[in-house]
């Protein structure tokens, strides 16, 4: 599965381009951003999950494959029925939050156990990022105005912060093969 990984950087680096790419679609016009916000959370979400699935398949992870069901779910949910969508965005939202927050933790404790600590560095930016997932979801049940313009920089802020912490990640462990050698056939 490490090796899996190593190969697959690549997926956890879409991620985070994603994540970034809706952050800065949040600053760069947040009032347009609120009127398609539940649209491009939608997207977002259903590429996050995406990508998430596709990485959880590839290195046989349930908790991450399971990460990019959650998230793709409520991508699905929110684009395919409107309806409940724009009634239920906020609760959409802190669902999607609090699962993938919860689910990068048991990754992140998951992935410090395989790589024992010394052989290579900055896998506990899965747990960084799993820790902001869960206060973003928090502060967003706290919200009193989920239609105003702060909501929006609150998500544009998580996602881009959460996406930098994943594109670190990739970078990191696309590193890790020069540290972790193949076993010599012999």
């Amino acid at each position: 599965m490490f090796d899996e990984l190593i190969r697959r950087w690549w997926i956890v680096a879409a991620r985070g381009a994603v994540a970034v790419a809706f952050g800065v679609a949040t600053f760069f016009a947040p009032q347009q951003t609120l009127v398609v916000l539940v649209s491009l959370f939608g997207v977002f979400a259903l590429a996050d999950g995406f990508f998430t699935m596709g990485a959880g398949l590839s290195l046989n992870w349930l908790s991450l494959f399971l990460q990019g069901v959650a998230g793709g779910g409520v991508g699905l949910l929110t684009l395919f029925y409107r309806p409940a969508a724009d009634m239920w965005f906020v609760y959409f939202i802190m669902a999607w939050a609090f699962s993938t927050g919860g689910l990068e933790l048991i990754g992140a404790f998951r992935l410090r156990r395989i790589v024992h600590g010394d052989l290579v560095k900055g896998e506990w930016l899965l747990g960084a990022s799993g820790v902001l997932s869960l206060l973003f979801g928090g502060l967003v049940a706290a919200q009193s105005d989920a239609a105003g313009p702060s909501f929006v920089w609150i998500i544009g802020g998580y996602a881009i912060v959460s996406g930098a912490l994943l594109l670190a990640l990739a970078v990191n462990i696309r590193d890790w093969r020069q540290i972790v050698r193949p076993p010599a056939i012999g």
